[in-house]
């Protein structure tokens, strides 16, 4: 079962390259280091998506946000925590991409991945 489209695979084929070619010299001379950082890159954008919803319900009050109800959050504010949570996606396929430099297993993954969502929740009678 394929999930990503042609486009988004050579978006990630391209993207991987880019992050093994541009890398700084010292990850060049660690490796190991540079597997650390493409596995776990996908945290950093998990604390970029939970700063984005703290700033969009207002949960932190320092962080000079007013709650709104869900139906009036500002959509700006929304689309904002949208987009991080999009680039976390992005950074969990690059790290997948990282490790099997092949665009199929890659996609095979993740195709994996969803089969399990979609046998627990008919399982659970969605």
């Amino acid at each position: 079962m394929s999930v990503l489209n042609s486009s988004a695979l050579e978006a990630i084929r391209r993207g991987d390259q880019w992050l093994d070619g541009e890398v700084g010299q010292a990850y060049k001379e660690q490796p190991l280091a540079q597997d650390y950082a493409r596995t776990l890159k996908v945290i950093e954008e998990i604390g970029e998506t939970l700063k984005a919803l703290i700033l969009a319900t207002g949960q932190n009050p320092r962080k000079m946000a007013s709650y709104r109800p869900a139906s009036e959050t500002d959509l700006a504010e929304l689309r904002h925590m949208l987009t991080e949570l999009g680039d976390s996606a992005a950074a969990c396929l690059l790290g997948i991409q990282h490790w099997t430099k092949d665009t199929e297993q890659t996609d095979e993954i993740l195709a994996q991945a969803l089969v399990k969502v979609r046998s627990r929740a008919e399982e659970a009678g969605y």
